[in-house]
């Protein structure tokens, strides 16, 4: 069983492009991706807010807890190893308004980022099985 449930814009390239860049650092099973887009898999989770599509990434946590935006970002780092230290960066409460930002600022361009990087279209990472 994964020890995060991430989801995320599958039609964002930038979103796209960093949830393969987590399951390709991270520890097998550490992360169950599932798109915004997934109906299927979307049914699983009722308490998810599809809205967010628009507005950014959002993580289900072991113990049921729902997290969002940059403190979901954090939380996902603290689960790959090299990258744990950054992901503690992230949630420190002195940092996390300014994370905070960052976030809403990325989040914002994702579009334009998403060219930049060269990616038009994404496709969906699979499942974990489970």
């Amino acid at each position: 069983m994964a020890q995060a449930t991430l989801f995320y814009d599958a039609d964002c390239g930038f979103c796209q492009g960093s949830v393969e860049w987590l399951l390709a650092r991270a520890r097998p099973d550490t992360f169950d991706p599932v798109a915004y887009q997934d109906d299927e898999g979307m049914r699983k989770f009722p308490m998810v807010d599809r809205t967010f599509v628009v507005k950014g990434i959002q993580v289900l946590r072991p113990d049921g807890e729902l997290w969002a935006k940059a403190p979901a970002s954090g939380y996902c780092l603290t689960l790959v190893p090299g990258w744990e230290w950054l992901g503690h960066f992230i949630l420190c409460p002195l940092v996390a308004p300014f994370a905070a930002v960052g976030y809403a600022i990325v989040a914002a361009n994702r579009q334009r980022i998403s060219r930049w990087m060269g990616r038009a279209s994404c496709r969906t990472p699979p499942r974990a099985k489970g």
